[in-house]
């Protein structure tokens, strides 16, 4: 019995002096003793408490809870944990921890339940300033055993990061896996728990697949807490939740990842210098373009690579851009490393960072074809308008060849003059045999047969262009056509000379040759406004319509408008020449109107004033007359233009008693009539001379030094007329 006592006492004293209150409660939840501890706690007095609900000062959103928990103990007879709310007797509240614990009696009933509650305000506090904190970084903690099965702790931000509620993570910590992603498990379960069995702490970080179509990203931070002897006793981790983070990151990444395959795999050159201008970082195009290895580029200066030429408007402009921080291209010419001399167009793009301004990009693209291009077409078309006048003054000067030599030699002339030739010569072949080749560079053009066949040799320098092959065909075919009347005329022009030589003049034969003179002439200019010029004006249109109709940059288009003019020129001075060799309407026109239409034409390209004056009375003439005389009044004025340097030349058309009289009147610097009369060697005068007495004419001359040139030519009229005026001109 005494030692009984001793037990009380000792049970008291701990129960009166511990700081947890100790509450005895029956089945029906009235307290039947309290320890003195309850004031302390929560202010109230042992009196007030004993015999009141125990779940009175509990607070009511608790009250349910730890009524099923009171129910529990007696049901089970088994104790349990719980943490509550309770008022103070003051009104304020606190947080509470109970360890609840069943009482039997000698039957084994419950016959009390003890429970023994514990002040944690502070620390709930202090939970829930970690929760505010861990809310406001998005991160979440948690301790349990070394294997996780069970934790000791857990902040409620776990569920927003997990997807699961906290409730459900403590009491079944397995579950937390179901939301991690398999390959991510897989390294949980495998190298990660290693890693943590041998107590280093781990750093990982892992993907919750919780939210369809949705990742977040996590890091786990996981430090094993050793005991005394070096064995695990508990994990403590956090997981910080880092997706905006990642997909910041993943963003920025992708961004570098097209960033960088747009610079790799550019087609254009691009690079990139510091603000001293050396070079910091190029790609592939760059090095194709350069000649230079980009891994040998690091501290090269960006100015060394330019043409020393062109160092001063690239320094310029890449100046303008630092100072302006806007983009600006240049053209200019580089010199790398076994790519010869590249012409390239040079885009500066200033780099800014955090503001600042950092370094420049460059794209270089290469245009050094583009400009040999523009090159070729501006040569082109220089060369194009010089072939064009060289078959224009070609064909005009076939108008007055009278000789197969002649034509030979001109022809000659004129490729010697006009193409990338070594040797030109004429070469004669036997009938029925192929020319010789002596070299591979050697073309042989047929322009004619004598006794043996007629050849043009040419030996090259260089192959020639499209543009002069066709002018080269030109040219022959206008000599093929020529060639064989020449000869006729020629052999005929000889029977006339030794005719003239004997004083027999055979007048039918010089209206014959003249004939066919015209009728070559015709046919000529048939040929050229058939074929040659309506090439050209079809051509034109072409090239007018592609430059309405596509998209061309300023200068091509200034360049196709000038080869459009060079074209029309061509046209222009085709169309002149068919029309010296066949003036249109000549005869439907009669001879005056086509003479006024002749100088009104010639006004426009001479330095000489022309006077024209014509009888009242209508000129009758047949066509040899009226050729005739049109083709003198042409040479008159050819002479006048190239050799009398007159400042006016008057003509008259009229009758005289029973002839057509026409007079030539010029104030040039005139000759010595004595030197060039009668002298088939001077053919425009000898033209003239046969023209006259192909038409039973006459002729006579007037001229001396600085006194001027006159001629009078007279020619029976087809219709007798009265003179309208008298007499001879005579100077």
């Amino acid at each position: 019995m005494e030692d009984a006592q001793k037990e009380y006492e000792i049970y008291k004293i701990v129960a009166e002096n511990t700081l947890d209150i100790i509450v005895l409660v029956d089945n029906d939840a009235i307290v039947r003793y309290v320890s003195p501890s309850i004031h302390l706690t929560l202010g109230y007095t042992v009196e007030q408490y004993e015999g009141m609900d125990a779940f009175t000062i509990i607070h009511p959103q608790d009250q349910e809870r730890v009524r099923l928990s009171h129910q529990q103990v007696i049901q089970s007879k088994t104790s349990v944990e719980l943490d509550y709310r309770i008022f103070h007797s003051q009104g304020s509240l606190l947080y509470v921890e109970t360890r609840v614990k069943p009482v039997l009696d000698e039957f084994g009933d419950v016959k009390y339940v003890v429970a023994a509650v514990r002040d944690i305000t502070k620390r709930k506090k202090t939970e829930q300033l970690l929760e505010n904190i861990l809310e406001g970084v998005n991160a979440a903690v948690m301790s349990g055993d070394k294997d996780f099965h069970q934790y000791s702790f857990c902040s409620e931000s776990i569920e927003k990061i997990t997807g699961i509620p906290r409730r459900e993570i403590i009491n079944n910590p397995i579950r937390i896996h179901d939301h991690i992603h398999p390959d991510d498990n897989e390294m949980l379960m495998g190298e990660t728990k290693n890693t943590l069995d041998m107590g280093i702490p781990v750093n990982k970080i892992i993907r919750f697949i919780h939210v369809d179509n949705e990742i977040k990203w996590v890091r786990m931070i996981i430090h094993p807490f050793l005991d005394s002897n070096g064995a695990i006793e508990r994990l403590d981790g956090i997981l910080l939740d880092i997706t905006e983070k990642k997909r910041s990151e993943l963003a920025i990444e992708e961004s570098e990842q097209k960033y960088k395959s747009l610079f790799e795999n550019n087609l254009d050159g691009v690079f990139s210098i510091d603000l001293k201008g050396n070079f910091v970082n190029a790609n592939h195009s760059f090095e194709k373009i350069t000649g230079l290895e980009k891994d040998k580029l690091s501290d090269r200066c960006f100015i060394g690579l330019i043409f020393d030429e062109d160092h001063i408007p690239v320094y310029e402009m890449l100046s303008e851009v630092m100072k302006k921080r806007e983009p600006r291209d240049v053209e200019c010419r580089i010199t790398g490393n076994g790519s010869g001399l590249r012409i390239v167009n040079i885009t500066f793009v200033p780099i800014f960072l955090f503001g600042e301004l950092n370094g420049v990009h460059g794209i270089v693209k290469d245009i050094t074809e583009r400009k040999k291009g523009e090159q070729e077409l501006i040569y082109s078309q220089k060369r194009y308008k010089f072939l064009q006048r060289s078959i224009n003054r070609f064909s005009n000067d076939l108008a007055n060849v009278m000789k197969v030599t002649e034509l030979e030699n001109r022809l000659v002339e004129e490729v010697k003059n006009v193409l990338p030739v070594k040797n030109v010569s004429i070469e004669e072949v036997l009938r029925c045999e192929n020319p010789t080749f002596r070299s591979i560079n050697e073309i042989w053009l047929k322009i004619g047969e004598k006794e043996q066949q007629v050849y043009l040799r040419i030996e090259l320098n260089q192959t020639l262009l499209k543009m002069e092959k066709e002018w080269l065909e030109t040219a022959i075919h206008y000599v093929t056509i020529l060639y064989d009347n020449l000869q006729l005329i020629e052999d005929l022009m000889n029977r006339v000379e030794e005719m003239v030589t004997n004083d027999e003049t055979p007048k039918w034969m010089l209206r014959l040759l003249f004939r066919l003179s015209e009728k070559e002439r015709a046919s000529l200019s048939s040929d050229l406004h058939d074929s040659v010029l309506q090439d050209l004006i079809i051509w034109y249109r072409k090239l007018e319509s592609l430059r309405s109709s596509a998209l061309f940059s300023e200068e091509v288009k200034g360049e196709l408008f000038q080869i459009e003019e060079g074209l029309l020129d061509a046209i222009h001075q085709i169309r002149i020449t068919c029309n010296e060799l066949r003036p249109p309407f000549l005869l439907k026109m009669g001879l005056v109107e086509s003479l006024k239409s002749l100088f009104s034409y010639t006004r426009m390209f001479s330095n000489y004033e022309i006077e024209f004056l014509t009888s009242e009375k209508e000129i009758v003439l047949n066509e040899d007359q009226i050729l005739g005389l049109y083709r003198i009044v042409q040479e008159l004025l050819n002479n006048a233009s190239k050799h009398s340097k007159a400042s006016k030349v008057t003509m008259k058309l009229g009758y005289y008693k029973d002839k057509i009289h026409f007079c030539y009147r010029d104030n040039g610097i005139g000759a010595d009539i004595s030197l060039v009369e009668g002298s088939f060697n001077h053919m425009g005068l000898a033209g003239i001379e046969n023209r006259i007495l192909s038409l039973e004419g006459d002729m006579y001359m007037n001229s001396a030094p600085q006194k001027g040139f006159h001629v009078d030519v007279y020619i029976p009229a087809t219709i007798q007329q009265k003179g309208d005026y008298n007499g001879n001109i005579t100077s």
